[in-house]
């Protein structure tokens, strides 16, 4: 390396003659032995072969990176499929369960003298509305599939027509299609009109009215009214003092319950800072409630095929988006769960204490009566009302712990809840980060074969211009011998065509005279040339000829006509087969190979030989 680098000085130092060098350059011309003549199109052929297995190299990868991709989402497609099965049994579980429901509450109550009116007027409704689809199924779908029955024979029946490309028919297939637009266009805006009553009807199914007849499924709680109830203040009571303490005990549940619905509100702000739809467009919000219920907590891999499902019908929100929307989901449901359940433990207490208040004002006044017919007892009656009301105070106390007990059992359930989502959320983190270091670990080794292929090319290059090298001093000696070989074999050619020419010279005499030999000599007829050919008598003269031949064919045929194939069975059978869509089916093969030709061959035409399906 010294050494190279001491010549390179020395090289560079010193002055050049850069005129002198071309004119020795061109004093030497072409055949200079500083220059090597390279082959560059040999060079261009392996570049070319390398270009070439570098791009079939990444297409292979490709192709298996598509493989891979296509694997996958059939992986989960299949499991999304297992999903909606399940959804779709016990949707149609639900669904005869409420027809038989129905069903049930029809046959009990048609023949009641409240409903019988009703359900005469639902049959005559549903009549209506039978001869209303009858009549626009007549109108709108029955000539779309007599039209395409139409052309479908019309096809089938210029089928070669069209295709020999005959004027006619070329109009006539221009004519069908411009028929068949106009149908399309009707078709679509029948369907415009029948979107927009839908979406009519739609919005009247959400009016105020019916919203407050049949409200949303979350909704849907006991009504509780507050205060003392009616039935109650007419209840008589002989002790005042007993009365008012016994009927605030409305009041008193009324303010639990109440503390209880407003820290139930404070706590579930996100479920109640959005509307019912959390700020979505209903039908996107209803897709994502019905989507969400088809993946139970316990199935594997539940956040990964539920948020690809997710983003299958949702394809304009984020992931961030519906995760949020899941979040909000999660705690609106549990909010309207706790209130319906606070709803419903709040109208049971109400009946409890409206029971314990009608026992114990009868029991009073039971004892006021005894104290009536009995004045001595007064003071035991007034025992006996204490007594009473510390059972009502018991019975409070009791009633105020075991409410105690299930909220902090609701708060713990909630803390799992959270826990476990939290559990989840790291999972699918871990999982995410434990994906990234594959890939980059596959980039890594991606660069380090690309680093490997490019040292080995260089290495190679190295060896084929060393090899070129000497293979150019074997050419040059190859060229050489070869220029020699050539002189000798010209020189050689010369001589046997020269010998050749002699051969062929004796030979022509030879012949010439035998030749001689038997040549004839023809006698003189100068009447031949005014005499008729047979070709003009058979031209004018053609009767005889045609009595023979008027009733044979223009060609001899040794084969089968066209109506011959097309009357054989098998040839019918695979047609229907073909125009059903089933002749690469099994079944179409099966059937073939079992059909029986019209005519039995003759034994001698029997084969062994067996078919192989492909």
């Amino acid at each position: 390396m010294d050494r190279s680098q001491a010549l390179y000085k020395n090289h560079f130092s010193k002055p050049v003659d850069i005129s002198a060098g071309l004119v020795q350059r061109i004093t030497d011309g072409l055949g200079s032995n500083k220059y090597k003549p390279v082959d560059y199109d040999r060079l261009k052929a392996m570049v070319s072969e390398k270009r070439f297995g570098s791009i079939k190299t990444s297409m292979k990868v490709a192709k298996i990176e598509k493989k891979s991709q296509q694997h996958r989402e059939n992986t989960i497609l299949k499991q999304h499929q297992l999903v909606w099965q399940k959804e779709f049994l016990k949707l149609q579980h639900l669904r005869k369960k409420a027809d038989a429901e129905v069903e049930n509450h029809m046959r009990n109550n048609r023949d009641s003298d409240i409903c019988s009116q009703i359900y005469k007027d639902f049959d005559y409704c549903e009549a209506g509305l039978s001869a209303d689809f009858d009549a626009f199924k007549k109108a709108t779908a029955d000539p779309v599939w007599n039209l395409r029955d139409d052309l479908r024979y019309w096809l089938t029946e210029n089928r070669e027509e069209l295709k020999l490309g005959s004027p006619d028919v070329i109009e006539k297939h221009a004519e069908i299609r411009s028929t068949v637009s106009q149908v399309q266009k009707q078709q679509e805006d029948v369907m415009e009109k029948l979107y927009m009553e839908q979406t009519r009807l739609e919005d009247e199914l959400r009016t105020e009215t019916l919203l407050e007849l049949c409200p949303p499924s979350l909704e849907k709680h006991v009504a509780v009214v507050g205060g003392i109830p009616r039935e109650a203040l007419n209840i008589p009571c002989p002790d005042d003092r007993l009365r008012e303490d016994v009927l605030n005990e409305f009041n008193i549940i009324d303010h639990k319950y109440q503390t209880m619905l407003r820290d139930i509100a404070d706590r579930h702000e996100l479920a109640l800072s959005y509307d019912e739809c959390g700020n979505w467009d209903p039908e996107e919000h209803f897709q994502f409630v019905a989507i969400h219920d088809q993946y139970p907590r316990e199935l594997p891999n539940r956040r990964t095929l539920l948020f690809d499902r997710l983003k299958r019908h949702l394809p304009k929100k984020s992931r961030s988006c519906l995760s949020h929307h899941e979040d909000w989901w999660m705690d609106y449901k549990y909010y309207f769960e706790r209130l319906k359940g606070i709803h419903s433990d709040w109208a049971r207490d109400r009946r409890e204490l409206f029971t314990k208040v009608q026992m114990v004002f009868s029991e009073a006044s039971v004892a006021h009566e005894l104290e009536e017919v009995r004045k001595e007892y007064y003071h035991r009656q007034k025992l006996l009302c204490e007594v009473l009301y510390d059972k009502v105070r018991q019975w409070r106390e009791q009633k105020m712990e075991a409410l105690q007990l299930e909220i902090q059992l609701n708060e713990e359930r909630r803390k799992i809840a959270q826990e476990r989502e939290e559990k989840e959320r790291e999972a699918e983190q871990r999982k995410r980060n434990k994906d990234k270091q594959q890939v980059e670990e596959f980039k890594q080794e991606l660069t380090r074969q690309r680093l490997e292929r490019e040292e080995a090319a260089e290495k190679r290059l190295k060896e084929l211009e060393k090899l070129m090298a000497e293979q150019a001093v074997h050419d040059k000696e190859r060229i050489q011998f070869r220029e020699k070989q050539l002189t000798e074999k010209l020189e050689e050619r010369k001589r046997k065509e020269k010998e050749k020419e002699k051969e062929s010279e004796e030979l022509e005499a030879r012949l010439e005279a035998l030749r001689e030999q038997v040549r004839i000599i023809a006698e003189s007829d100068p009447s031949r040339i005014q005499q008729a050919t047979k070709a003009w008598d058979a031209h004018h003269h053609p009767e005889e000829e045609e009595e023979a031949s008027l009733m044979e064919p223009l060609f001899k045929m040794n084969t089968y006509t066209s109506k011959q194939i097309t009357s054989d069975h098998r040839v019918k059978l695979e047609n229907r087969l073909r125009e059903a869509g089933l002749h690469n089916t099994d079944y179409a093969r099966k059937i073939i190979r079992g059909a029986t030709p019209p005519t039995i061959p003759r034994k001698d035409q029997f084969h062994t030989f067996k078919f192989k399906d492909q």
